[in-house]
């Protein structure tokens, strides 16, 4: 099961690392206050779409933080199938725990909600309290699989090491499917802490440049499309330039595995263990 759960991050070259993006004040007054909302915004009327996919107005919020109740992992089987909307990975194998890497995975069809053609997906969560971390939906990654079967969505969790929970929901830009709670295991060395230490190092780690985008964020299937890192180029008349691209599957451990492949193009399958 190690080398199995391996395999499937292999996809992803995100460190999960302690960096930095700013926050507001507001944000991270609440964490230092203790203070977490007490609703949690279960319907967003309109989303202006554009490079971001940002919010645009609020429905009047009818479920209270206390009322989000934990999310149990499924069977694979049942996700698969679409009998369950959520599902998860860690590398280890072990329950999520603060301070590791989670795999989260989204089944639009157990929920019936119909994917955005414009960005498919996209993903609202925070740590500790129902707050998108970096104030706005993060688009997630697409995998398909196959003609039969609609395809399902992931992203990448670097859980901050003061994280007791994530809240989070989906959205198409117009519906919204959510709030759930994934509950963390804690280091053995954190435990018995009270709530306030919890709040405070969290508020310090998200406070950070970067923080954000390092805790979460799109797998690495990401094509690019114009030059920027200016020593892999070869140029190719005045006003272009060779990237060099060959698009396949990057997973060594995949049987569809690619070695010349330099660009995760997601055909990669995601082999877990049906359970």
């Amino acid at each position: 099961m190690a080398a199995t759960n391996a395999s499937f991050f292999a996809s992803s070259t995100q460190p999960c690392l302690p960096v930095s993006p700013t926050i507001s004040n507001t944000l991270s007054s609440s964490f230092l206050n203790v203070s977490l909302p007490k609703s949690y915004p279960v319907k967003k009327n309109h989303m202006k779409i554009s490079k971001k996919i940002c919010a645009a107005a609020v429905a009047t919020p009818t479920t209270t933080t206390e009322e989000i109740k934990e999310y149990k992992l499924p069977s694979w089987a049942q996700f698969e199938i679409g009998r369950a909307p959520v599902y998860w990975k860690t590398m280890n194998g072990l329950p999520p725990t603060s301070g590791e890497k989670l795999k989260l995975l989204y089944n639009p069809a157990a929920a019936q909600l119909v994917p955005s053609e414009e960005f498919g997906i996209a993903f609202n969560g925070g740590f500790n309290q129902p707050i998108m971390c970096g104030g706005e939906p993060r688009a997630m990654l697409r995998k398909n699989r196959g003609k039969a079967d609609a395809p399902i969505y992931t992203i990448q969790i670097c859980i901050p090491k003061h994280a007791l929970n994530l809240i989070f929901s989906f959205t198409n830009g117009v519906d919204w499917d959510g709030p759930y709670r994934l509950q963390f295991e804690v280091p053995k060395a954190l435990k018995n802490k009270p709530i306030e230490f919890f709040n405070r190092g969290l508020a310090d780690e998200l406070s950070k440049e970067g923080a954000c985008e390092q805790a979460i964020f799109p797998d690495t299937n990401v094509v690019i499309s114009r030059c920027a890192m200016i020593g892999n180029l070869s140029k190719e008349g005045g006003d272009r330039c060779d990237l060099n691209l060959v698009l396949g599957c990057t997973d060594p451990s995949s049987h569809l595995y690619n070695p010349l492949a330099n660009v995760d193009d997601g055909t990669c399958p995601i082999d877990l263990d049906s359970e």
